[in-house]
């Protein structure tokens, strides 16, 4: 904004001119709407004529000012389109260097991730707030059931019986299914007992005590 345009801007009793040394907020304003583009929000914001720093993004607005301004011209913008025109809180003025891309060599700024999957749940919150307003009447959402993966499996299996073209196929499937049926019914079995070391150590005593008395009655016979 250059002087001119700011100072006329001083002139409207509605703006104010920032005081020195006054705290200043920094606000990111996303839009998510069909009617109204990021640019839209640019030239309304920058009609306004309210002394707040812009940044135009692909999403949206970066607005920099006191927080009386600030608060001003996100009304203005918001009132395009209120339910899909969302605001956040930014911790860095726009331009900064710990964020500005230009000082850091290029690529994603941190946190840009986040505030992409952020907005592109905003259609949905919008569309809901829509709702709202209009009065529609509220619906409990059907949850879909997990399906069992024998059935699915069955299913697969049914499928391919149909395709004669691959039969190979379906004997592939089905011998997954047996080996998988197979686990299960092992896993139900009881499971076999097991000689303990001492129980082991006193059958072969056992054993080699039977061998000594038949060599014993072997000699004597002769």
């Amino acid at each position: 904004m250059s002087s001119e345009i700011a100072n006329e801007t001083f002139k409207n009793k509605n703006v104010k001119k920032p005081l020195s040394g006054q705290k200043e907020i920094t606000k990111i304003v996303a839009v998510s709407s069909d009617k109204v583009l990021p640019a839209d929000a640019a030239q309304a914001a920058y009609a306004s004529g309210y002394p707040v720093t812009l940044k135009e993004t692909c999403y949206g607005l970066v607005m920099t000012g006191t927080e009386e301004n600030v608060n001003a011209v996100i009304k203005i913008v918001q009132d395009l389109d209120k339910n899909h025109i969302f605001v956040k809180d930014r911790g860095f003025p726009a331009g900064d260097p710990r964020r500005c891309r230009a000082t850091r060599n290029g690529g994603q700024r941190p946190g840009f991730y986040t505030l992409h999957e952020e907005i592109s749940k905003m259609g949905t919150v919008g569309e809901a707030l829509d709702n709202y307003e209009a009065g529609v009447e509220k619906t409990e959402a059907e949850w879909p059931t997990r399906l069992n993966s024998f059935k699915i499996e069955d299913y697969i299996t049914a499928e391919l019986g149909k395709n004669k073209k691959k039969p190979e196929m379906t004997h592939i499937v089905t011998d997954r299914i047996a080996a998988k049926k197979a686990e299960a019914d092992k896993k139900k079995e009881p499971a076999k007992k097991t000689a303990k070391p001492d129980e082991k150590k006193t059958a072969a005593k056992k054993t080699a005590a039977k061998k000594t008395t038949k060599k014993e009655t072997t000699a004597k016979k002769k």
